[in-house]
């Protein structure tokens, strides 16, 4: 997997002011309301879909420019996700058909198909080919790469290969060439770190300057269309992110069809989301709406040593873990605060409501909640009804979950090891088709040893804090 590739940038998320009026945090929420209340920031995106001169997918990415009108994220979607995300007995992966470049229609389609997956509301979209975004890149070349293996396009004269493995400088038309390739000996899925790789270079390499213009209000004005939120984001520092995949189940995995699909990691996407653009992600369950914050400084998180898969415990696995929990439950989470500020963190875990009547069904979102101090909010996030603040009781809480899920994995690997060799009558030792299978085990990728894999983004409650 390729949760473990980072953001290079750092992106600030934080609220806007709308009000001012302050009362105190004691006692209930006032009768007439006069709490300030902030709202997350515009962070406008667009999505790319990449074709080849068969109008097949070969790369999809989504683009979120800074709140400060320049610079961004690029977030990098395996084309073959399955728009399903396991739901029903038939696969259909995203790259299944043919996308024409300029089809509007089409565009559109394929935003409906990737909003889900990533619960996320995408603005824009375009579908370039080869031509379409070698003219994309023009301004920006030459591009500096270092691949992890060699970029192969099937339909290439000879051996295929387009860009050999290992460091080299491509123009913009062999970018476009490698970024168009499909090897048909491979899954789509194996071109995968590649073509994060190559989102990666252009993302160094970056385009021209270009002027921000602001609205009345001193804030920058939404670009008007796609290559003008384009030529802004790569006109700054951008970051580059993979999204994780879930492995399939038994079930899924059996795929009749014998389709090439992955599946998209929900919770992945939500603390991706959740913190380069926590305005544009939606809510689609009936029940509370969450934002996270969690302060706690990196090596502190480390301190919880390995997943029950052997995996180091980050920050991220550990946010990305408790927000699948969370989704289990049917809460919607919006924002995702991961920037350290460990002074910040509290003893016991803070639910700052928006009403006190919603106490109990805050409580029941999670088992680590039962204990948290209720307090309702002083300050109101605009669609936000509890800012969850994890405090020094939640990693005592989950040192033990992961205790126990360390010695259940290990109980029953001892027990797999022993079933494998099974004694018959005979005296013969015969193998056992008995399997288990790590449910705890770290979603991340081995790389993943770090909070690399996630931007210290920060959507706290602090207007204007950059």
């Amino acid at each position: 997997m390729l949760g473990g590739l980072g953001m290079v940038a750092l992106i600030v998320i934080s609220v806007v002011a709308v009000t001012t009026l302050r009362t105190s945090q004691e006692g209930r929420a006032p009768d007439q309301e006069t709490r300030p209340v902030s709202s997350f920031p515009a962070t406008p995106n667009a999505l790319i879909g990449v074709v080849d001169d068969l109008d097949r997918l070969t790369s999809i990415a989504v683009l979120t420019l800074d709140p400060s009108g320049i610079g961004g994220s690029v977030v990098v979607v395996p084309v073959n996700v399955d728009r399903t995300n396991g739901v029903g007995t038939e696969r259909l992966p995203v790259s299944r058909q043919p996308y024409l470049p300029g089809d509007e229609a089409q565009t559109a389609e394929l935003m409906s198909e990737i909003e889900p997956l990533l619960t996320l509301t995408i603005e824009r979209g375009q579908v370039v080919g080869p031509g379409e975004l070698e003219e994309l890149l023009v301004p920006f070349g030459p591009f500096e790469v270092d691949l992890s293996e060699s970029i192969v396009d099937s339909d290439s004269p000879g051996t295929g290969r387009v860009v050999s493995s290992g460091s080299s400088t491509l123009d913009a038309e062999e970018m476009a060439e490698g970024l168009t390739a499909i090897d048909a000996t491979e899954t789509s899925y194996d071109h995968h770190e590649t073509d994060v790789e190559l989102w990666e270079a252009i993302a160094a390499t970056g385009g021209p300057d270009v002027d921000v213009p602001l609205g009345p209000d001193d804030r920058p004005v939404t670009p008007a269309s796609f290559r003008e939120l384009w030529d802004r984001l790569f006109a700054g520092e951008v970051g580059v992110r993979a999204l994780d995949i879930e492995e399939p189940s038994a079930q899924i995995a059996d795929n009749d069809t014998d389709a090439d699909f992955v599946f998209a990691d929900r919770a992945d996407a939500l603390v991706v989301f959740g913190a380069v653009s926590p305005a544009l992600v939606p809510t689609p369950n009936d029940s509370l709406t969450l934002s996270l914050v969690v302060g706690f400084d990196s090596d502190e998180v480390a301190e919880l040593g390995e997943t029950a898969g052997g995996a180091p415990v980050t920050k991220t696995w550990l946010a990305r873990r408790f927000v699948s929990e969370l989704l289990f439950g049917q809460a919607n989470i919006v924002g995702v605060d991961l920037a350290d500020t460990p002074e910040e963190v509290p003893a016991v875990t803070q639910l700052r409501i928006a009403d006190e009547s919603m106490e109990s069904a805050a409580r029941a979102m999670s088992e680590g909640f039962e204990d948290a101090e209720v307090v309702v909010a002083d300050e109101l996030i605009d669609g936000i009804d509890v800012v969850v603040v994890l405090g020094e009781d939640f990693l005592e809480w989950r040192a033990e979950v992961l205790e126990d899920e360390r010695a259940r994995a290990e109980a029953a690997a001892e027990e797999n090891q022993r079933s494998d060799f099974d004694v018959s009558d005979s005296g013969d030792f015969t193998p056992s088709d008995t399997s288990v299978s790590d449910e705890s085990a770290d979603p991340d990728d081995a790389s993943d040893s770090s909070d690399d894999s996630v931007p210290d983004t920060s959507s706290d409650t602090v207007a204007d804090d950059g």
